[in-house]
């Protein structure tokens, strides 16, 4: 699940991402993050996407990792241009 924790729309978000349970509530000694994207003008045109993760310590972040964080957030990145070119049809 994720809690939103700040919002600057259209140029910042912050959330808590965290394992969560069939009913949304969130899994006690699981590993949870947080993450901050950030949204910025490129001199010369187009937008820089910085996206920051923080943990809980170096042990959370290799579970995470163990789990697959890695790929996953590949695999996300990568149909960034595609949902973007989707949203200017």
């Amino acid at each position: 699940g994720w809690d939103v924790l700040e919002v600057d729309a259209p140029r910042r978000l912050v959330v808590r991402d965290y394992f969560a349970d069939e009913n949304g509530a969130r899994l006690e000694g699981m590993p949870q993050s947080w993450m901050s994207v950030d949204i910025s003008d490129r001199e010369g045109g187009g937008v820089l996407v910085t996206i920051t993760s923080r943990h809980d310590s170096r042990e959370a972040l290799e579970q995470l990792l163990a789990m697959g964080m890695a790929e996953g957030l590949r695999e996300a990145m990568g149909q960034i241009d595609g949902i973007l070119a989707e949203q200017h049809v």
